[in-house]
């Protein structure tokens, strides 16, 4: 009997945490954009059953975000032609009662229009590991 109460618990322990899916925002490409561009952040549990809104934050400015697509490995969205130049971070509102903002620890610089097309040419830049010799001490 305690067998089956003990595995009736786990069971519904399973049910309740998989319920409860927990949005959580990985990355965002690219990382810096002008105002008036748009990006992507990628993560999971982003559909619009976990995610209502997508905000910029930084130094308790918030900045709602207008959303072009989401499923739930991304969500593509455009920021607002106002947005001051400066980093901020990412931040959720969930969906459902007892909805929350949960700030992500993923940030996004707005930058000008030349510096945003510079950092798109460059793409991401990969760093080579070589093998150093110490540096012999000068006599």
């Amino acid at each position: 009997m305690t067998r089956v109460c003990r595995l009736t618990v786990l069971f519904l322990s399973l049910a309740v945490v998989s319920a409860y899916a927990v949005p959580r925002v990985t990355s965002v490409e690219p990382d810096a954009v002008a105002p008036g561009g748009s990006a992507v952040a990628n993560g999971s549990d982003l559909d619009r059953a976990q995610v209502d809104d997508l905000y910029l934050t930084a130094g308790g400015s918030d900045i709602l975000v207008k959303v072009t697509e989401q499923t739930a490995d991304s969500i593509t969205f455009e920021v607002p032609n106002s947005t001051e130049m400066k980093r901020y971070r990412l931040m959720l509102l969930t969906a459902g009662p007892g909805a929350a903002y949960m700030e992500q620890p993923v940030a996004l610089e707005i930058v000008d229009e030349a510096t945003a097309k510079q950092r798109a040419e460059e793409g991401e830049v990969e760093l080579e590991i070589i093998d150093a010799e110490p540096a012999e001490p000068e006599n």
